[in-house]
């Protein structure tokens, strides 16, 4: 019982995630036919999660704009992973420019380093 129980704590304290996350929320976009406002959380180098007024199925590869603070909007392409109805969905960013892959980077290392009351 007590193996069974170390076991579960192990997998409930297992992070997985590579990259450190900034909470946001971030102003994006949604590019397509018709661009679609959406609110970024959780952004990180590898990914982040949506919220959006449209439903978005697993699977689905699109471009996505962001307004980072301190460097102004990107643009990338991401891959939708997972779908939390009523919330939103959560993204891995599948292809990027090395220019905006560095001012993603250099974005998050400025907000994780601010104080409480930059911004």
């Amino acid at each position: 019982m007590a193996d069974k129980m170390r076991a579960s704590q192990a997998v409930a304290t297992d992070n997985r995630r590579q990259h450190d996350r900034v909470s946001g929320p971030f102003d994006g976009r949604r590019v397509g036919g018709l661009d679609t406002p959406v609110r970024i959380y959780h952004l990180s180098e590898g990914g982040c999660f949506v919220t959006a007024m449209h439903e978005q199925q697993p699977g689905i590869a699109f471009t996505l704009e962001i307004d980072l603070p301190y460097e102004g909007w990107i643009r990338l392409k991401a891959e939708t992973l997972y779908v939390r109805p009523g919330f939103g969905f959560a993204v891995r960013f599948t292809e990027m420019s090395q220019d905006t892959s560095e001012r993603l980077r250099w974005a998050l290392v400025q907000l994780i380093n601010r104080a409480p009351y930059d911004l």
